[in-house]
């Protein structure tokens, strides 16, 4: 007993003191949480505690959203930018405001997404193609917030860390095997429309050379008959 209430204090200290915060489902969920992919209906990212700047000037602001596959290779990236000092100093200062990903519940979103390879940029979409492409079973969400100053005519300097990056883990199980069933089916698919163009393809064959075997039977009887 003692150790479970022990496990729960760790887990909620490790909430209320993140500088990063995930919600799923209008609930905050701790790094050491395995979020199940297909639960997932509704997503925010927020942030505090964060390491202020001297000087924001003309520079930018990036919170970053990335999902990283099983060798921490990113795959799909989503990011919001706030540019000049006011827009920085007010989207900063809105501490534990929780900014949506797309979804079905937030279909707009001031997210832009990146790399998704279909027109849907909805979070559940990227995870269902990094299980069927990718073929990912557990994917790492990685939350940045950085500032870049601006060094000339839209020449950004290097990133500097507003907040040390955290990483979520999903598990993506159930989108992987639906992914690979679904490949299955268009392999079995593909193959079929293959052989039938084949077939197609080798009658056409077959007519042309039964074509031009009639036309030679002709042109021999008229050379035959002398006409």
């Amino acid at each position: 007993m003692r150790k479970l209430l022990l496990l729960f204090t760790v887990g909620l200290a490790t909430q209320l003191h993140a500088q990063i915060k995930l919600k799923i489902n209008d609930k905050l969920v701790s790094e050491n949480t395995v979020i199940k992919a297909e639960d997932i209906k509704k997503i925010e990212v927020g942030f505090d505690k964060y390491k202020p700047m001297e000087y924001y000037g003309l520079g930018r602001v990036f919170l970053f959203v990335e999902l990283l596959n099983e060798t921490g290779e990113r795959k799909e990236k989503c990011y919001m930018i706030k540019e000049g000092t006011n827009a920085i100093k007010a989207f900063l200062d809105d501490k534990n405001v929780f900014y949506p990903l797309k979804s079905d519940v937030h279909p707009q979103t001031d997210f832009f997404g990146e790399m998704i390879r279909t027109d849907d940029e909805k979070i559940v979409t990227k995870l269902k193609y990094m299980g069927k492409y990718y073929n990912c079973k557990q994917v790492k969400l990685r939350i940045s917030l950085y500032y870049r100053d601006k060094i000339g005519y839209e020449k950004y300097g290097d990133p500097v860390m507003m907040i040390k990056d955290q990483y979520f883990t999903i598990d993506n199980t159930v989108f992987y095997e639906q992914g690979q069933k679904e490949k299955e089916k268009e392999k079995v698919a593909e193959e079929a429309r293959k052989a039938e163009d084949a077939k197609k393809a080798e009658e056409a064959q077959k007519a042309k050379e039964a074509e031009e075997k009639k036309g030679k039977g002709k042109k021999l009887v008229r050379s035959v008959l002398g006409f």
